[in-house]
């Protein structure tokens, strides 16, 4: 039985990620420990996506989440969970990798080769029923009733392909589909999680406006959506999003992370410390005050207690 209820804070300062590592039991058990050690001492924001780790990501996270709120330890408030949708995906415990899931799972739902853009070998989508069958997994995988948040992921990739005008077109349909979402109660807000708009903004292949975005989230919710979330990678080593006028809103240049704020946004940060890159140079604390200072809200990735120990000791 899905858990029901949703959270009655918002996204905390800094949100536990799930994206790495490797698909055994013991990463499982790791991430498990880490999502209980965490929500019970301060980060109660959960990360994830249905992507990540064959799907194994979220089951572990709906296992730690139902622990905790069975033993009585935390409720169903207490907790912010997200996932992400867009990227073709497998099922690690079915012993499915994105093709064959493709093919045995997709296909017969309708979903096909032809709905994907590809890049660096990534495929995403913008099809409305490939994020219905994305959510409803999720949910199934969370042991959820409904996300706090969640995220269309990666959509620059359709973008570089598609005509800047008929990719609006597209993306309002997809905003119509998410807030039929939250009227269903299965969703609270969405979001946009960026990858190459933040590493690459001067690159047009990738480019799209965020105020044209949020006209046709209005358009279809009646000038009250729930789009409120916007992802991209910043750090010491990626500090564009905040150095880069790449964005336009009434007409004046901004950063990406200005218009964001400009047009009612919350900003969150994605790898912090640059997959450990910059933490050759730079200490954790640097680090975590940079991607604070210039970001409502941060994802740092940890299934190990230890690190989640110094990210606590940072909050205080």
């Amino acid at each position: 039985m899905q858990i029901k209820g949703y959270s009655n804070k918002e996204m905390s300062r800094i949100a536990l990620g799930t994206h790495l590592g490797d698909v055994n039991d013991e990463v499982s058990a790791s991430y498990r420990n880490a999502i209980k050690y965490a929500v019970q001492n301060g980060i109660y924001t959960i990360d994830g996506a249905i992507n990540y780790r064959g799907m194994r990501s979220e089951k572990d996270e709906g296992i730690a989440i139902r622990e905790l709120i069975e033993s009585g330890i935390v409720k169903r408030e207490d907790i912010f969970v997200t996932s992400k949708a867009g990227l073709l995906f497998g099922d690690i415990t079915e012993r499915m990798n994105p093709k064959m899931y493709l093919e045995n799972i997709l296909k017969p739902q309708g979903i096909t080769e032809s709905d994907f853009s590809e890049y660096d070998g990534l495929r995403q989508t913008l099809n409305p029923a490939f994020y219905e069958i994305a959510l409803n997994k999720s949910l199934e995988n969370l042991g959820l009733e409904t996300l706090d948040l969640h995220y269309i992921h990666i959509p620059e990739i359709t973008r570089a392909g598609m005509d800047e005008t008929v990719f609006y077109d597209e993306m309002e349909k997809l905003f119509a589909w998410y807030e039929g979402k939250v009227t269903e109660n299965k969703i609270r807000n969405y979001g946009i999680a960026l990858e190459f708009m933040g590493e690459e903004p001067e690159d047009v292949k990738w480019h799209f406006e965020l105020e044209e975005l949020k006209r046709h989230a209005d358009i279809v919710a009646g000038g009250k959506s729930h789009l409120k979330y916007v992802i991209f990678e910043y750090n010491m080593l990626c500090p564009y999003p905040q150095t880069v006028l790449s964005q336009h809103v009434n007409g004046k240049a901004l950063t990406l992370a200005e218009a964001c704020h400009k047009l009612g946004f919350k900003t969150v940060a994605s790898m912090p410390l640059a997959m450990g890159d910059a933490l050759k140079e730079h200490s954790l604390n640097e680090l975590l005050e940079f991607a604070l200072d210039g970001c409502d809200h941060i994802i740092v990735g940890s299934k190990n207690v230890e690190h989640i120990k110094e990210l606590l000791s940072f909050l205080k």
